[in-house]
């Protein structure tokens, strides 16, 4: 398919960190002893934020240790990338969900070989939101009616993602005007009035919010906590020719994924010293596939594609699915574990990423249940994330330290 007969390349719909200053960030060679036999992937990716599990991947040796070496192709969209897959140059592609299902709908033959990150689990902790000036008027989504959001393209991600929440809120999302506008000049238009709201991820969020601007939407967390974002995709028959390769490329990315969510102070040290207190992603190796599902139909119904992607073949299943349970631990004896903002009491016996947030130096969370012994350190402030398999049975969750709570929860 040419480019000249696919209409694709005029939707720019990546919702990722637009970091360009990250582009000179993103270095770095495998480290440790490779297999004998190397076999080297060209990845296409973009320089962003989003993007940089891959690069510490490369660092810490995960790649080397399964015999790969990693060639990076960065690009400066999801459409660039697809396209790039679709003539050959790259054998893999870092690019959101919704450019691969426009791709894939347009006739492009790709496929989900790993899932990459989310969106957060609510206005305080997602990193891309609607966010207005500190003198406007709009307090609420509700005083979004009549009033114009810029967005960085039409009929891409970013128009999903705001009218699906609009709509869900209760908000006729057809009452809000929408404007096209480059993400690095929002702020400024914001500024000067010559918008009302704009739709941006980091760091411009952060640096609108710094000049006094507040956040008035967050609508992955509307549409669902943990909302999938990007992935990694690769042409079908490429997957079909090398079924070990994209094995061993999946067990390197997910390791990569899982350690950057546990330390994201190794994240924020590759990004330029100006930026490194933005907020980042939830990165974790299973996709939310009712979720995903959910993004395509809203993807339909606002007119980014025309019919569904075959959702099976678009994210096959070795690429592992899963909820996202968020653990908190907190000042006050808080002690929470929650699926879409609810206390788990009762779950499907099933694969899930434990996200936990663990802000106390004087409590923990502490995990067990059947073979599931896991635990943060008492005495230090830390993110982790755990990748488990619960299978039937009672869990008990507890902090080791000050706070005797306990909370019980059951599989089944």
């Amino acid at each position: 398919m040419t480019e000249r007969r696919n209409p694709f390349r005029r939707r720019p719909v990546v919702a990722a960190i637009p970091v360009v200053l990250v582009a000179a960030a993103l270095g770095g060679a495998a480290t440790g002893a490779p297999s004998a036999t190397v076999a080297t992937i060209t990845v296409n990716t973009l320089p962003i934020a989003n993007a940089l599990p891959l690069d510490l991947g490369i660092q810490k040796g995960f790649f080397a240790a399964q015999g790969i070496e990693i060639k990076k192709s960065t690009l400066q969209s999801g459409n660039d990338i697809v396209l790039a897959l679709a003539n050959n140059r790259g054998e893999i592609g870092y690019i959101g969900y919704t450019p691969g299902m426009i791709g894939r709908t347009q006739g492009i033959p790709i496929t989900v070989v790993a899932a990459s990150e989310t969106e957060g689990a609510s206005e305080a902790d997602n990193w891309q939101n609607v966010v207005v000036s500190g003198s406007s008027p709009i307090r609420s989504p509700q005083d979004l009616v009549g009033k114009t959001i810029a967005l960085n393209a039409l009929k891409g991600v970013a128009e999903i993602v705001v009218r699906g929440a609009l709509d869900k809120l209760g908000i006729d999302s057809s009452s809000v005007k929408y404007t096209v506008m480059p993400f690095p000049a929002m702020p400024a238009a914001l500024a000067s009035g010559l918008v009302d709201a704009v739709h941006t991820p980091e760091p411009f969020m952060s640096q609108i919010v710094a000049a006094g601007g507040r956040v008035v939407l967050a609508p992955g967390p509307v549409l669902g906590r943990y909302f999938p974002n990007g992935c990694y995709c690769a042409r079908e028959d490429w997957v079909r020719a090398n079924p070990g390769l994209v094995t061993r490329f999946r067990a390197a990315i997910n390791q990569s994924l899982v350690y950057a969510n546990s330390h994201p102070d190794e994240i924020r040290a590759m990004l330029p010293a100006a930026i490194r207190n933005i907020r980042l992603p939830t990165w974790s190796p299973l996709v939310d596939r009712v979720q995903l599902l959910t993004l395509a139909k809203l993807a339909k119904k606002y007119g980014a594609i025309t019919t569904l992607p075959n959702m099976t073949k678009f994210v096959p299943s070795f690429v592992e699915g899963g909820r996202t349970l968020q653990a908190t631990v907190g000042q006050g004896a808080f002690l929470t574990l929650r699926l879409d903002g609810r206390i788990v009491t009762r779950l499907r016996a099933g694969k899930y990423t434990v996200a936990v947030a663990d802000r106390s130096t004087r409590d923990n969370f502490h995990l067990v249940g059947g073979s599931v012994n896991r635990a943060t350190n008492v005495a230090k402030r830390q993110n982790a994330t755990w990748i488990l398999d619960l299978k039937k049975g009672v869990y008990r969750y507890s902090s080791d330290g000050s706070t005797k709570r306990k909370a019980v929860f059951r599989v089944a």
